[in-house]
């Protein structure tokens, strides 16, 4: 190897060495400046800069050899024939500078190192073509030699052409370049051994016109420095016009926006940017690399250096991104930027930056408004269906518990509803505790809530047990202490097919438990919905009963013992339905209540028993049962008048009872209202005298002119001296009260002659006789009911 250096710098004058690597590094770095702006000038003129960079390319490589060529061996005059010497050149050309030039626009870095393979073996075949130009001399090659030659030819123009765009940097492309080139020329020839031809005259005059060929070529090439230098001030000049109006236009975007080139340096940055990451204003950006942003940007704010590492990570993953992609990015400070990372075509990216945390933020309180009760906390219906939805498919087992609040309105009604937000978040405080992490707790609306509860039916009516009993533990509000309660409904999922059905089923499992009474739970049941069904189609079919002339009014007489005359009649409500028969009052008249049609139908039950009785032209009385729904109604005192009036019926001759149990619901409403009725002229009754509570108290309190004991004590007192007592008390205290009384119930002779003998005014029952209508013709006014 030594030997092989020394001989290769016996056979070389130093001076055309040197000027050789000179040419080459001038070429090398020409050829990089090419490349690199091929790749950033516009599309229509690109073709003018790979015929550029091909003719600087493959004149360097041809130059080079050459001007090495001139002092090799200088025991030697060597003489080179002049077409081949020209072929040598364009082979250059073609081989060597057109992959260069098209090199940086492949996207792909496969294509880009092959296209560099080819360029390395088109130096070695310029050189070899070169060699092949020299007349009247032998040449011997050396294989070993000539294959390390390529090699490193290829390797480096390879590596040259395969780099990412950001780390082809100009120094780099020159020196593989520069490498490429000698170590082809100077490997290969160092194995090359050259001998005079015997009788072959060489004439000076082709040294001559190979040193005219070579400076040339060195011509040309400083030529191209030169239009280089004064084509790349021009671009600069050109890039500050430009960059005035893209400051002007990027400094007013709200975006902030950052341009990294092929070689990953900054080229571009506008103001919202800096106000981002906390840069001042005056700060200057240009030209840094990506790492030493992000050394500032951590200078700045005190990273550690796993999150300087962190960052680096985050960039790479950006420069990774093959088409254009947004990014969610939360910065240290807690604010949000949405990140778009858009490639450039040629190499480089833009990213730019858009604080969406308030947008973010009113997405969030969208979501949370949507799927979240805003006063309690606690999920929405939403949530719950699609918690149910999502445990439905794969079916999972648990019980939906639906939760209906007892005594809930009065508390609102009367302390405000102020008070009642606070005892509902009080309510969901206990409800949530009881759920625990497993169970599930929503607000579906008003006094109504639904828990889901994992496990099997005694695990379920467990839970019931205790949101009920929790439910009516006493709740502290300020100064005030209120008590309240409520009632489940129990569905499974075994019993439902979806979740619509589940909450449908569990409503009818809890409205089950409100007509029970309140207060208590009650598991959906086969049948339940059935039952529902018909009530809705009663309530339905009860709204059009009196306008089909489905209701008529029958009427009982009331018997006064002490002449054994009629005085009066207790007009009764009855419905005929088409379909179902009759329907007796105690299954249609609760429904009437709770749906507030008892108001109207009792309207009508008032007009028409004023009118049937008006037409009789006696004394005789008509008693008609009123409904505590009625009595809070403030139309009752307009439906007593337009009865009257409209049948001309006085008032003395119509009586309106009204049950004991009625009168405990809200007792000085109602003692109100009795005096009300009372100064109309029309007698006020107490039916059912003897169930309710404080019978004795009532008699003190509320105005009445007519007791009617209940039948239950009827039927008993002769043989059960208890009811007996009662009857001969409640007889003495009325007679001594002046309040007339009257027996319901009267079906045999004995009960007939044992009340005459206790002394009560009159009686009334099937003895006497049953409820018949008058006339059976139908009136189509609204109407009203009873209970018998």
């Amino acid at each position: 190897m030594i030997q092989s250096v020394v001989r290769l710098a016996a056979d070389h004058s130093l001076s055309f060495v040197v000027t050789a690597v000179v040419i080459c590094v001038v070429g090398g770095w020409l050829v990089a400046a090419l490349m690199r702006n091929a790749v950033q000038t516009r599309r229509e003129s690109r073709l003018h800069w790979i015929v550029g960079t091909a003719v600087v390319a493959g004149l360097s490589v041809w130059t080079t050899h050459f001007i090495a060529m001139l002092g090799y061996r200088p025991d030697l005059m060597l003489g080179y024939e002049g077409g081949r010497t020209a072929l040598s050149a364009l082979v250059a050309v073609l081989v060597v500078g057109a992959p260069l030039g098209l090199a940086p626009l492949c996207p792909s870095w496969r294509t880009r190192v092959a296209l560099g393979t080819v360029a390395g073996l088109g130096i070695g075949a310029m050189h070899y073509a070169g060699m092949a130009a020299i007349e009247g001399c032998l040449r011997t090659y050396s294989p070993l030699a000539s294959g390390i030659a390529t090699g490193i030819g290829i390797g480096c123009m390879a590596l040259a052409c395969g780099l990412p765009p950001r780390r082809a940097t100009s120094p780099v492309i020159c020196a593989l370049f520069t490498l490429a080139v000698g170590g082809i020329h100077f490997i290969a020839i160092s194995g090359t051994e050259l001998k005079r031809v015997a009788g072959h005259d060489v004439f000076s005059h082709e040294s001559v016109t190979l040193s005219i060929f070579t400076a040339a070529g060195a011509a040309v090439l400083f030529l191209g420095t030169f239009l280089t230098i004064l084509t790349a001030r021009r671009f600069d000049a050109q890039e500050r016009a430009h960059s005035a109006v893209l400051r002007t236009a990027l400094d007013n975007m709200s975006n902030g926006l950052v341009y990294l080139d092929a070689t990953d340096r900054v080229r571009l940055y506008n103001r919202r940017y800096l106000e981002i990451y906390g840069f001042d204003f005056d700060a200057e950006l240009a030209g840094l690399t990506a790492n030493e942003i992000i050394e500032r940007v951590g200078n700045r704010h005190g990273w550690t250096g796993e999150r300087r590492q962190e960052a680096r990570r985050r960039l790479d993953a950006w420069w990774s991104v093959e088409n254009c992609t947004q990014i969610d990015y939360s910065m240290d400070d807690g604010r949000m930027m949405q990140v778009e990372v858009r490639p450039v075509e040629g190499g480089g990216t833009v990213i730019t930056f858009d604080d969406v945390t308030k947008d973010r933020e009113a997405q969030r309180r969208i979501t949370e408004l949507a799927y979240c009760d805003p006063l309690t906390k606690l999920a929405n219906r939403r949530a719950l269906h699609e918690r149910m939805e999502r445990d439905f498919f794969p079916k999972q087992r648990f019980k939906l518990l639906m939760i209906d609040l007892d005594r809930f309105k009065p508390v609102n009604d009367t302390y405000g509803h102020a008070v009642g937000d606070r005892l509902l978040v009080q309510v969901a405080e206990r409800l949530t505790k009881i759920a625990g992490p497993e169970g599930f707790v929503a607000r579906l609306g008003g006094d109504e809530m639904a828990l889901l509860v994992y496990g099997d039916l005694d695990r379920a009516n467990a839970v019931a047990a205790q949101v009920i009993e929790s439910i009516a533990l006493p709740y502290q509000i300020n100064e005030i202490k209120l008590m309240i309660g409520c009632s489940v409904g129990l569905c499974c999922t075994d019993d439902a097919h979806n979740a619509d059905e589940l909450m449908q089923f569990a409503d009818l499992a809890l409205y089950e438990s409100k007509r029970q009474g309140r207060g208590r739970s009650s598991c959906y049941t086969h049948g339940m919905l059935e039952v529902v069904t018909e009530r809705v189609q009663l309530e339905t079919d009860m709204r059009t009963a009196v306008e089909r002339g489905e209701m008529y009014l029958a009427f009982q007489p009331v018997l006064a013992l002490a002449d054994d005359q009629v005085i009066g009649y207790e007009a009764l409500i009855r419905w005929d339905h088409p379909t179902l028969g009759a329907i007796p009052p105690t299954r249609f008249i609760p429904v009437a209540e709770e749906t507030g049609q008892i108001v109207p139908i009792g309207a009508w039950v008032l007009g028409e028993a004023c009118r049937q009785i008006a037409q009789l032209g006696s004394e005789i009385y008509v008693a008609v049962n009123v409904s505590p729904v009625q009595f809070r109604s403030p139309l009752l005192l307009s439906h007593l008048t337009q009865a009257l009036a409209q049948s001309g019926l006085p008032a003395r001759r119509l009586e309106i009872e009204l049950t004991e149990t009625a009168i405990v619901e809200d007792g000085p409403q109602i003692a109100r209202m009795l005096d009300a009725i009372r100064c109309l002229g029309v007698t006020v009754a107490m039916d059912d005298f003897g169930t309710g509570y404080s019978s004795l108290a009532h008699l003190r309190d509320f105005p009445v002119d007519r007791i009617k004991v209940d039948r239950s004590f009827v039927a008993t007192a002769e043989t059960d001296r208890h009811s007996m007592a009662v009857l001969e008390g409640i007889t003495h205290i009325a007679r001594t009260l002046g309040v007339a009384i009257l027996a319901e119930g009267v079906e045999t002779a004995s009960q007939l002659q044992l009340l005459r003998d206790i002394g009560c005014d009159a009686i009334q029952g099937y003895l006497i006789g049953r409820p018949e209508p008058f006339a059976h013709d139908a009136f189509s006014q609204f109407g009203g009911a009873d209970h018998e």
